[in-house]
């Protein structure tokens, strides 16, 4: 607004306000506000349950029955109701992959944290195909993957992740996952 504009503007409001008479009745009432205030003993309280993890938060995936995954073996999950479609061009690599986690050298602990927050944020960004790798362990062909194994039990614990598989040889193969997450 330009300061012509502005003189402009009061010039119309004066003009409009010509003959106005304030209120005579003096009897006002002050309505109280509707909401107390609150203790500070409350607001640390709601604040430290707010900064609570939510339920299904890393230390509550279970580690029980989980199926021992070889390391050239490969995986498929998917919720149902997911459209066959969806899951076959997650399978086929078509999904354009958004954000990537690397797992290799992490411990089941850690393993288990990083997912968690992984996850959590990519839905927060509104991800919604992500590349989880956790390497094969080539060093021990006899044996199962122990951390793919942990990984493939927590993934399906998830409510978030829809769908999940082995990657197309060409983005890892059976050492990585190509993860499809609900919209949040």
């Amino acid at each position: 607004m330009t300061e012509a504009d502005d003189d402009d503007a009061k010039h119309l409001f004066k003009q409009a306000m010509i003959g106005v008479q304030p209120l005579k009745n003096k009897q006002r009432y002050n309505h109280e506000p509707t909401h107390k205030k609150l203790s500070e003993s409350t607001y640390l309280s709601r604040r430290a349950a707010a900064e609570k993890q939510p339920p299904g938060a890393g230390e509550d995936l279970s580690d029980t029955h989980i199926e021992p995954i070889g390391a050239e073996q490969t995986l498929s999950f998917s919720q149902s109701g997911i459209q066959h479609n969806r899951v076959k061009q997650l399978r086929s690599g078509l999904l354009p992959i958004q954000n990537l986690l690397d797992l290799h050298g992490y411990k089941i602990d850690e393993a288990r944290e990083s997912i968690m927050k992984f996850i959590d944020s990519c839905q927060y960004n509104k991800l919604n195909c992500v590349l989880i790798i956790t390497g094969k362990s080539p060093s021990k062909q006899d044996r199962q993957n122990t951390l793919k194994s942990h990984v493939n039990h927590w993934l399906k614990q998830l409510p978030s992740v829809l769908a999940f598989c082995s990657s197309p040889p060409a983005k890892g193969g059976s050492g990585s996952m190509l993860v499809l997450l609900k919209k949040k």
